[in-house]
């Protein structure tokens, strides 16, 4: 963010720079094209008018002389031989002195342009008033120097440009900085509260605006997922006390010897259910926790291969006809994390394999990366595999209590900072990979 920030800033003071410099030279040249406008008041410079007078003169035709205007011709000796529209205030002899001062500037406030020919002085007047003359003289060491003088107020201009815009970006930098800093708050969905002012109150009040609606939308949020968890806790301990009742005379029944085989197996089927209602909703308390990221809670170190086999020990107890192999390949490996979780997540994933496929043959294979640090679990079966739906889905906690096994054991497995990797190759694999130590 800083590094944007500082881009544009640097941007804004080359652009009035850049700017400032094409002005300068536009103003030169402006300045250089408008330097004489004489032109303009009868349509060309007064040398070429007098030029045009003299050749129609020398060719004994008619002088055009632009209207308003006057031309006279005075020989050597100082007479006026020719004129044309000559005002009669005008004289019609002149001394050399008269002829030195006229040729410059003005003729009885007439101000007036001359030619010189072998046989006179051509002297174009217009009307009083027309035209400004303004004596400027330089030493040739000032317009030897020019280019240097040039170039110091091109710079000059340059720095005051520099000075200008470092000023003015200032502003606009903090301006800048301050939204970027309050947008990156609104991404991390931290308040903002910005002054409303200058020319960005607009953009200020929308983020302001924007931030009191996250909020209050956080905090509705929040009070939701509070309810949702102290609703669900209310009620997984409403349950867990009859559970525990029932689950009790369950046992005490099962020890009376004096039981039918029909009642023996509906107290079978009565523990089963029980049993069942008690995992959901350990399910649904660790799905609350999942959901909300929470970290494993009961962190110690776990030895890979004793939690592997005792997981498929448990599972061999309550189905016999499960087939499964181990492939233990570093009975040293160790990780840090939560047994009880880790546990269930292994526990799922063969699950899963049993319950969706009938005689299929799992296999647990074990090893560790050393070079990475991790500790590699694979578990793989060759039944039909996982639908794609699911695949694709996997890291979403499902709205029903259906197919809930693979996206705990999902969460679980990121939950220890581990990875999870699910795909369907001659059957259902499942790759997960451990660090040492994810804390």
């Amino acid at each position: 963010m800083k590094k944007t920030i500082i881009k544009i800033y640097t941007c804004i003071v080359l652009i009035s720079v850049v700017t400032s410099i094409f002005l300068l030279i536009l103003n030169f040249l402006g300045f250089a094209l408008t330097l004489s406008d004489t032109n303009k008041l009868y349509g060309s410079q007064p040398i070429y008018i007098l030029e045009d007078i003299s050749t129609a003169y020398n060719e004994r035709r008619i002088v055009d002389i632009p209207d308003g205007a006057w031309c006279i011709l005075i020989d050597s000796d100082g007479e006026v031989i020719w004129e044309v529209n000559m005002p009669d205030d005008i004289p019609t002899r002149y001394s050399i002195n008269d002829v030195a001062k006229m040729t410059k500037w003005f003729l009885n406030d007439y101000p007036v342009y001359v030619r010189t020919e072998q046989y006179g002085l051509f002297v174009l007047g217009y009307p009083k008033g027309s035209v400004g003359k303004y004596d400027m003289e330089y030493s040739m060491a000032w317009f030897n120097s020019l280019p240097q003088k040039v170039m110091i107020v091109l710079l000059l201009n340059v720095c005051i440009a520099a000075i200008l815009a470092c000023f003015l970006g200032t502003g606009i930098y903090k301006n800048i900085k301050m939204i970027m800093t309050a947008i990156k708050g609104l991404k991390d969905e931290k308040p903002v509260n910005l002054k409303e002012r200058g020319m960005l109150k607009a953009v200020t009040h929308s983020l302001n605006k924007t931030s009191q609606k996250m909020q209050y939308k956080n905090s509705v949020i929040s009070q939701r997922d509070t309810a949702r968890s102290n609703w669900i806790a209310g009620v997984s301990h409403d349950i867990r006390t009859p559970l525990a009742v029932i689950l009790g005379y369950a046992e005490e029944l099962s020890e009376n010897a004096d039981m039918s085989e029909d009642e023996y197996l509906k107290l079978q089927a009565i523990t089963a259910q029980t049993m069942k209602i008690k995992k959901l909703v350990e399910d649904l308390n660790l799905i609350s926790a999942l959901e909300y990221d929470m970290q494993p809670l009961r962190v110690s170190e776990l030895n890979v291969c004793s939690l592997l086999r005792r997981v498929v020990t448990d599972i061999i107890n309550s189905n016999r006809q499960a087939d499964i192999q181990l492939d233990l390949d570093d009975e040293k490996a160790v990780i840090l994390g939560d047994e009880n979780l880790i546990e269930r997540a292994v526990f799922n994933i063969i699950n899963n394999s049993i319950v969706h496929n009938e005689d299929c043959r799992i296999s647990i294979m074990e090893k560790t990366d050393k070079p990475n640090n991790f500790v590699i679990i694979k578990i793989s079966d060759n039944g039909s595999g996982v639908p794609v739906e699911i695949l694709n889905n996997i890291s979403e906690i499902p709205k029903t209590n259906h197919g809930l096994g693979l996206p705990i054991a999902y969460k679980i497995i990121l939950a220890h900072g581990g990875e999870f990797k699910a795909e369907n190759n001659n059957g259902f694999c499942v790759v997960l990979k451990l660090p040492y130590d994810f804390l």
